[in-house]
């Protein structure tokens, strides 16, 4: 099969790397069209005619000069940029600037889209607001509006903005592939919960492999129907119905899974529908791929379901070879920002140019094998200090790129579709059809769903069939069809048209209406524990402001004061039907708690006083705790022990005991790390229970002392495994524990230096220099192993169990 790489003309164009610091830049100047590329080459061909080519020996210079006229003439006639560029080479400018123009209007445009947005406080989605500007400068730039306009009065004459529209509505779709897919996969796989997404993979699964087929096949089958009975698309024959299923069964979640986060749904439902996303993008590609290759007049190597496996399975390998490379190289990295951002966007964009351009398999599942690696394991190698701008890097970028890509959208949909009336009335037919193959999709798997992973809710059916928007990826496709030759126009104009007005019914109908749906199947509803809980938290805050009323009243300082004015001010009071739910309290105290611990394991990885695999083991443990929904005691841990995996530690590799006592021995050390770590997680967790004690009334006091048992049993267990370890381990106790001692110093020097900072007694240049050498000294400690003498005695020993 001929991936869609392949059929990129690479000379024509040159994508260098785009945007404020960050994005991948488009070299403007050389993008262009399929088409406009092929008038490029006529013009070339009119030019170099033989019968027109002069003879300089037998020629005088008039008949040059006449001849260079000549050719001026033909490029003015045939090259709607070439009045811009022979003013550029007059002017002596390099190229036509009106790409890099709306590449700036377009990030200033979504700048303040958002802003008017959030200051007026609209529900209307970001995505649909930049579709509808983008289809309004399309519509201005279909009418030629900036070539002359009249402003108060006075002709103004902008064709530069008409040619950045222009270039706009006729991108590349490869390339808006190749540019924007990167970004927009990459992140949306390295933000997302990996232990969420593992519950949630069998369903997304099964969303998007059966589901799509599924959804091709119905969807094909109804518009047939269409096609027979003369429903205005009598030129399309069953594999342009079955290219246009795959294309158009492809969903886009950016709009719903953002109004879903906005309202506070269920993280596992937005989960399941972005990773159903993620994963069928792949699968439709690769579908769409092998399909097109037959429309076109191309021939399969082999069998289509072999292709089909191995478009896919190739990708899934790639993305996971290069994000190994990737993440050891990173974790040699420390603390250097530039670096590890640098390494992560080339092998993003190095990842799908390999997989498509190299080895014709599924850049976009290589994306997402390469996002959810970096997102589970190579959380702990990238620098914790990068951490959180990395993230804020990729949210940045992938706002960016979106606010690019929708109004290019937008435009596309303007200035290129090609319609009647009559197609209209085909448009929302196909708009009903592909709801109702969704319908048939989730109906046909939902059995299975509620019982894989999480399952789903009762209410989840309904938010998954509503939410399934079409988007730029869909769009693009459909370019890619409309560019191909071997389709007849008017079937191409009828395919492009129809999947512009799917993309744009489902944002404009669909997006918007999808808080008010998401409300009506009770998805933003507050459970009844969660209530409880705040309004238990309001009664407190509402009684203990009282109080300080109270306090003030006795301040001479406040003898004038008009207390009747303040009272209004005070908190609201507390819901009593509320108050009476305490059920529920003592499960959603423990799941809190549980979350608190779990983000101090953090604390202490960022720290450097766990290691990145006792980070792993205790986050994994902790994650299916919180699973249960607080049913579980918070010491319902097992064996610490059997956690651990210290028993026999070297016996258990018999004969060979010597050949692995190194890989032992480190992994007793992370059994330490891991130990420490989870009796520190337990002191700060007994700590916020002391807290929410004295917030708590006679029966929640009862519940939360049942917890601190929970916990004090925990620290017991820590502890003794923590004295038997040293027992039985001593030379590894005293080299762990001397390297945390060590790292606590360095991480105390380092807080105040920043304090010094803070208060203004050393400038920023001078702590920056200080805070080098501490971490410096970081990067050393992270290096350092057990002495020679202590390896070798513990090679030497046979330990016993750790109990």
């Amino acid at each position: 099969m001929t991936p869609l790489s392949r059929r990129i003309d690479f000379k024509h164009f040159t994508p260098l790397f785009f945007c404020l610091n960050f994005l991948l830049f488009f070299h403007f100047s050389a993008f262009s069209t399929d088409d406009s590329t092929q008038h490029h080459e006529q013009t070339y061909e009119n030019v170099m005619d033989p019968s027109e080519v002069i003879d300089l020996e037998s020629n005088d210079k008039k008949a040059m000069e006449h001849q260079s006229s000549h050719v001026q003439e033909e490029m003015h006639e045939t090259d709607p940029y070439a009045e811009h560029h022979e003013e550029g080479e007059h002017a002596g400018e390099h190229a036509d600037f009106s790409p890099l123009l709306f590449i700036i209007l377009a990030l200033i445009i979504g700048a303040a889209t958002r802003f008017g947005l959030t200051k007026m406080g609209s529900g209307l989605p970001f995505t649909v607001a930049l579709l509808l500007i983008g289809i309004g400068m399309g519509v201005l730039g279909r009418i030629e509006f900036f070539e002359e306009f009249s402003l108060f009065g006075s002709k103004i004459q902008m064709p530069i903005m008409d040619n950045a529209i222009d270039w706009a509505a006729h991108i590349d779709a490869h390339m808006l592939l190749y540019i924007f897919l990167p970004i927009l996969i990459f992140e949306a796989a390295f933000a997302m919960d990996v232990h969420t997404f593992k519950k949630s993979f069998i369903n997304s699964v099964l969303l998007a492999v059966p589901g799509i087929i599924i959804a091709i096949i119905t969807t094909a089958a109804m518009i047939w129907f269409l096609v027979v009975y003369d429903v205005g698309l009598a030129s399309w024959d069953w594999m342009i119905v079955v290219l246009f299923g795959a294309v158009i069964s492809a969903t886009d979640p950016v709009a719903v899974v953002a109004i879903l986060k906005e309202l506070g749904a269920s993280k596992k439902l937005g989960t399941l529908i972005e990773g159903e996303s993620l994963l069928n993008d792949g699968t439709a590609i690769v579908i769409f791929s092998v399909i097109l290759v037959s429309v076109t007049g191309g021939a399969l190597d082999g069998s289509p379901i072999l292709e089909f496996f191995r478009v896919s399975f190739g990708g899934v390998v790639i993305g996971l070879v290069i994000g190994y490379i990737g993440l050891q190289w990173i974790r040699s990295v420390f603390n250097d920002v530039l670096i590890e951002i640098t390494v992560i966007v080339s092998l993003a964009y190095l990842t799908f140019f390999i997989c498509e351009y190299t080895f014709g398999v599924s850049g976009v599942l290589g994306l997402v094998a390469l996002g959810l690696l970096f997102a589970g394991p190579g959380r702990t190698r990238i620098s914790p200090d990068v951490q959180h701008f990395i993230h804020e890097f990729w949210e940045f970028s992938a706002f960016a790129a979106n606010a690019l890509i929708f109004l290019i959208v937008g435009i596309v949909i303007a200035e290129r579709t090609v319609f009647e009336l009559s197609d209209f009335v085909v448009l929302f037919i196909v708009y009903i059809i592909i709801h109702i193959a969704r319908i048939i999709v989730i109906a046909l798997l939902y059995p299975v769903m509620k019982r894989a992973g999480y399952g789903i809710e009762k209410n989840h059916p309904q938010a998954m069939w509503w939410g399934a928007l079409r988007g730029a990826i869909g769009l693009a496709l459909a370019l890619i069809v409309e560019s191909s030759d071997a389709i007849p126009t008017k079937v191409r104009e009828e395919f492009l048209f129809l999947t512009a007005g799917i993309v744009t019914l489902t944002l404009l109908i669909n997006a918007t209406t999808m808080k008010a749906v998401a409300r009506k199947l009770g998805l933003t509803s507050i459970s009844k524990e969660k209530k409880y809980v705040m309004e238990t938290a309001k009664d407190f805050v509402h009684q203990h402001t009282v109080e300080t009323i109270g306090d003030m009243e006795k301040d001479r300082f406040f003898k004038k004061v008009n207390w009747k004015a303040v009272q209004n001010y005070l908190p609201p009071t507390a819901d009593s039907e509320h108050l009476a739910g305490i059920d529920n309290f003592k499960e959603e105290s423990r799941r809190r708690l549980l979350e608190k611990e779990k983000s101090h394991y953090w604390t202490q990885f960022k720290d450097g006083l766990i290691s990145p695999s006792a980070y792993e083991l205790l986050v994994a443990e902790i994650n299916e705790i919180i699973d249960s929904h607080g049913k579980r005691l918070l010491s319902d841990r097992g064996d610490l022990d059997e956690l651990l995996s210290t028993k026999n530690s070297l016996s258990s590799f018999g004969p060979f005991a010597k050949l692995f006592a190194n890989r032992s021995i480190n992994r007793l050390a992370a059994s330490f790390d891991a130990a420490k770590g989870f009796y520190s997680a337990q002191l700060v967790v007994f700590d916020m229970l002391q807290v929410m004690k004295e917030a708590a009334n006679k029966e929640e006091w009862e519940m939360l002392d049942h917890m601190e048992d929970e916990i004090e049993e925990n620290k017991i267990q820590a502890l003794t495994f923590l004295r038997n370890f040293k027992n039985e381990f001593p030379n590894i106790y005293r080299h762990v524990s001397t390297r945390q001692a060590i790292r606590t110093l360095l991480n105390t020097e380092k807080k105040n230096v920043q304090n010094l900072l803070k208060s203004g007694r050393i400038t920023s240049d001078e702590a920056s220099l200080m805070v080098q050498d501490i971490e410096m000294r970081m990067k050393k400690l992270g290096k350092e192993k057990m002495t020679k003498e202590d390896r070798e005695k513990e090679k030497a020993k046979k330990p016993k169990n750790v109990s």
